[in-house]
């Protein structure tokens, strides 16, 4: 984790430093809009939101520049449409007045003139970030505003990135609007009569230098060779599992064998077989999650979620949360061993749904907006116009 954070903390004083001087003295083209990110292609927010401009003619006015870590993450081609590599993006972000990113940034202050927007990897969160994080990546205020989901937020995110309140807008985010959509397409799971979704969150990562855990099994509470038990107990009851594994996850260690109705994917994999995870969430009948912030994002639908979290005490200490007591901010099954699995699986099975009052509550207290329409708020406030 050191090597990677003095790297970053580097850039950050160093490098990058002296083009935040540089970026105010340029003046900034209104018809230019980067959408920018550090690692793969247009994802998370990004995706939903280039989909938007593209689907609602903004292209035909602006200049959409998609800033991404390697040319093989190329996307489609479109009109006024460019794809190129991040260190060409930074030349745009400094004549650019409308600038969107997520899952890494430019560290360089904004000018007046610009008005750049960090959508951030999830908006709603149970781990600890910024400087709330025992990581402390530096200076991370590289914004006019960062998009979160409730006024409960606010005050969290102002505190993580050392920002005033007044930095922190609620937009909801733009990657939950595909929930609220009619036209997305319909995965085939054949005869069965429960999709559920696993996408347990990274504990050890060597791409990003750190571990959040010391749990070291792909499905935590699951040997390997407890597979095929858990892939028959699914089968007996007509349910299929798809785990999604973390991309940032190690997975160097892992034996990682689909069967019939349990389905482990690495980030790789999912992708070549076509799945878009949310597009997936919204299909499912539950969601098993844990730390991610997809368990609160899968709220809006209110549908049954649980928690698997047989490392709490762990990941407090070596992350930390934003809660006091996540578990108030878990409305669902509580997993930490192999038997709560299964009764999990069996209540499912059996139509049970004991935790929906609790679940609407979290999710009201999460969720200002419950509309689709975040990709919207998010352009009105980059004052992105028709």
């Amino acid at each position: 984790m050191l090597s990677n954070v003095r790297l970053k903390k580097f850039l950050k004083t160093v490098v990058f430093k002296p083009l935040t001087v540089v970026n105010k003295m340029i003046p900034k083209r209104d018809d230019y809009i980067v959408l920018y990110i550090a690692s793969m292609g247009i994802r998370h927010s990004l995706k939903p939101l280039l989909d938007y401009l593209i689907e609602n003619g903004y292209n035909k006015k602006y200049h959409i520049i998609c800033g991404i870590e390697d040319m093989k993450y190329k996307g489609k081609d479109f009109e006024n449409v460019t794809y190129m590599t991040k260190p060409q993006a930074m030349r745009y972000f400094l004549r650019a007045k409308h600038v969107y990113y997520t899952a890494g940034q430019i560290p360089i202050k904004p000018s007046k003139q610009q008005r750049v927007i960090h959508l951030t990897h999830g908006a709603v969160y149970y781990k600890a970030m910024g400087a709330m994080s025992p990581i402390n990546n530096g200076d991370e205020f590289f914004f006019n505003y960062i998009i979160t989901t409730s006024e409960y937020y606010r005050p969290i995110l102002a505190k993580s990135y050392l920002c005033s309140e007044d930095n922190v807008a609620i937009c909801n985010e733009p990657v939950t609007d595909m929930f609220y959509r009619k036209d997305t397409p319909k995965y085939d799971f054949g005869n069965v009569s429960k999709v559920l979704v696993w996408i347990p969150t990274f504990r050890q990562s060597d791409s990003l230098g750190y571990n959040n855990s010391s749990a070291d099994k792909a499905l935590l509470i699951f040997d390997e060779s407890d597979y095929s038990a858990l892939n028959d107990y699914l089968k007996e009851r007509n349910m299929i599992l798809i785990v999604k594994l973390h991309p940032a996850q190690n997975i160097s260690n892992y034996h990682l064998e689909s069967f019939s109705n349990l389905q482990i994917y690495t980030h790789g994999k999912f992708i070549r077989k076509g799945y878009e995870i949310y597009n997936l969430m919204k299909q499912s009948d539950a969601l098993i999650g844990d730390y991610s912030s997809a368990s609160l994002q899968y709220l809006l639908l209110n549908r049954p979620v649980s928690f698997v979290v047989p490392d709490l005490e762990d990941y407090q200490e070596h992350r930390g949360f934003i809660y006091e007591n996540p578990l108030d901010f878990m409305p669902g099954h509580i997993i930490r061993t192999k038997e709560q699995f299964y009764q999990f699986i069996d209540d499912m099975a059996e139509g049970k749904d004991p935790y929906r009052e609790q679940r609407e509550k979290v999710r009201d207290l999460a969720h200002k907006y419950q509309d689709g329409n975040a990709c919207k708020r998010v352009l009105e406030l980059g004052e992105v116009k028709l």
